[in-house]
């Protein structure tokens, strides 16, 4: 790996990061920050960059989030190394850290509840070996007494864990070849009187692989990630290279990526013709991405990227752009600050490499066919085309033939309703997000999934509703809504479904309330659209389960279809 390939973070030549260049980045946005914290830990190490963060206000760039940490040793060694990387996350770590894989005083005396927890341990967690065994076992008890997910970072590779050998609750990350470079992991030197500990990079990759876990279990992972073609894609530029040379290992981990669950865009400017014949050329004998949408065009890197954003329906903050234009680079940084941008640099396969090491795009047990996504996004793609093109929503909604199935939370979708519930940020009523362990233990008859199909195809599950008895009513804790199913009316079809529900079990009425979440504006309405009545902050819609008439009005332009495959969780 060379200097430019792992510093993808610096676009153009630059001092290492001071306290003030750290207050500018706070500022500006959670990419900024996170590209010059990894700037100053590369150049300045773990130490001196933690004095320079403790000392600047973070608290508008980063999420707060509270993590117990359980290690084979000291935890104290990779405190600091904790913290920083879950800033460069984008999160701002509160850290319950105990030695032991049995939880001490410290989780004891801790009122509130954690957000995930982690154990790390400088062994092997092999199936067939008896330590391992053990701190599975002791994961497994960690995630049911805390009803949190529970990350294990083993310490040696090797080995092999089956799905089915995992607690529920449990996730095994290891940490990604590479990530220490030379150096080992552990340092043994001094087993025998200090005890083993973290080589000083091995505590930062231990932390990087923490905090990448935490992001994911927090839904502030990346989900999308758009990069440029002419020099990146393949090497050469169109209209100007005679003959253009593909670069297979960034589209092959582009497509490894894409069957993690991330949807890959492009944005070139090109002439779009000339691009749709470079991509047929390249798809004969090349691994390459499916991509859920291509914007090409003579517009500045920064529209074309924004283009990309309002196809798919997704946020900067959960966006990686990469070029090699450092230029492009810093233009689409200023334009989006919370954006990951990374300039393509140095040797194609070591940059390929790094990216699929990168914690944060770890892969995950798969909750629907991830290759899928990116042809939801783009089905997605084609429903807003249709919009443009009807004269009103309901003519819209009738020429799309939308269908509505409700699914059962049945224990195989768990995981994805628990993604769901992690994922979704633009339509949720409240912060409640459950794990799948609290997911899976709530029992509740008025939880349910729902499906959107229409002549396009079907866009999978993308709503989750999460209600209960309460006495006399049926309170809402929770309804989520994926983006790509946003002003189709599904919403409206799952109040209506969940009031039919709670009428015919004999509730006299629907509770809920609307918390005011970072990006929550399109949900903040829902109630009052529907008819609902408000009091203090309260929502109630009155039912009446004398009456046989339906409980909420079903929104026009949508059939709810009855399900026929139960197993079908997609």
């Amino acid at each position: 790996m060379n200097d430019l390939t792992d510093a993808w973070w610096r676009f153009v030549p630059a001092p290492p990061p001071d306290e003030a260049a750290l207050t500018l980045a706070a500022r500006s946005g959670r990419g900024a920050l996170s590209r010059s914290l990894r700037d100053a830990r590369q150049r300045l190490g773990t130490g001196r960059t933690m004095k320079l963060l403790q000392s600047v206000d973070r608290t508008a760039a980063l999420r707060p989030i509270r993590v117990y940490f359980a290690a084979s040793y000291q935890p104290r060694v990779i405190a600091d190394a904790l913290v920083l990387a879950f800033a460069i996350a984008g999160l701002d770590l509160e850290l319950v850290a105990e030695e032991g894989l049995v939880p001490g005083k410290g989780a004891a005396d801790t009122e509130a509840g954690f957000d995930c927890a982690v154990l790390s341990v400088a062994s092997s967690i092999a199936e067939d070996n008896a330590s391992g065994v053990a701190v599975l076992a002791a994961a497994g008890h960690l995630a049911a007494d805390f009803g949190c997910p529970v990350g294990v970072i083993p310490g040696v590779a090797g080995g092999s864990v089956s799905t089915d050998a995992l607690p529920a609750g449990v996730t095994v990350c290891p940490v990604a070849a590479g990530q220490t470079g030379n150096e080992p992991l552990f340092d043994t030197r001094f087993a025998g009187t200090l005890g083993t500990i973290p080589s000083p990079r091995g505590a930062d990759a231990i932390a990087d692989t923490a905090a990448g876990f935490a992001a994911r279990i927090a839904g502030r992972a990346p989900k999308l990630l758009v990069t440029d073609l002419d020099d990146t894609l393949w090497s050469g530029v169109l209209g100007e290279t005679p003959t253009l040379t593909p670069r297979p290992a960034y589209g092959a981990a582009l497509a490894a990526l894409a069957e993690r669950g991330l949807v890959i865009a492009a944005a070139s400017r090109n002439d779009p013709v000339a691009v749709d014949a470079a991509l047929a050329d390249l798809t004969g004998g090349n691994v390459l991405p499916p991509f859920a949408s291509l914007a090409v065009g003579w517009e500045d890197k920064p529209a074309l990227v924004a283009k990309v954003l309002q196809a798919v329906g997704l946020a900067a903050e959960h966006t990686i752009f990469i070029d090699d234009d450092p230029v492009n680079c810093a233009s689409v940084a200023a334009r989006f600050p919370d954006m990951d941008v990374r300039r393509f640099a140095g040797d194609e396969v070591a940059f390929s490499a790094v990216l699929l090491a990168e914690p944060l795009l770890a892969a995950t047990a798969p909750t629907e066919a991830a290759a899928d996504r990116s042809a939801f996004y783009r089905r997605r793609a084609a429903v807003e085309e249709a919009r443009e093109q009807a004269s009103d929503d309901t003519a819209f909604l009738e020429r799309l033939g939308t269908r509505v199935t409700v699914v059962a939370i049945t224990p195989a979708g768990v995981p994805r309703a628990a993604e769901l519930a992690r994922r979704v940020n633009q339509f949720a009523l409240t912060g409640f997000r459950p794990s799948e362990m609290a997911l899976a233990g709530r029992g509740s008859p008025f939880d349910f999934l729902v499906r959107l199909d229409d002549v396009f195809g079907s866009h999978g599950l993308v709503g989750l509703m999460l209600a209960r008895r309460d006495g006399d009513a049926v309170a809402i804790d929770n309804l989520l809504l994926s983006c790509r199913a946003l002003q189709r009316r599904v919403e409206f079809a799952m109040l209506a479904v969940l009031a039919e529900r709670a009428r015919a079990a004999g509730v006299s009425r629907l509770v809920g309330t609307v918390e005011d979440l970072e990006r929550n504006a399109p949900a903040r309405g829902l109630f009052a659209s529907a008819g609902w009545q408000e009091d203090a902050g309260r929502w109630t819609l009155a039912l009446d389960p004398s009456r046989q008439r339906p409980a909420a009005a079903w929104p026009d332009g949508v059939v709810l279809e009855t399900q026929t495959e139960i197993e079908e969780i997609r």
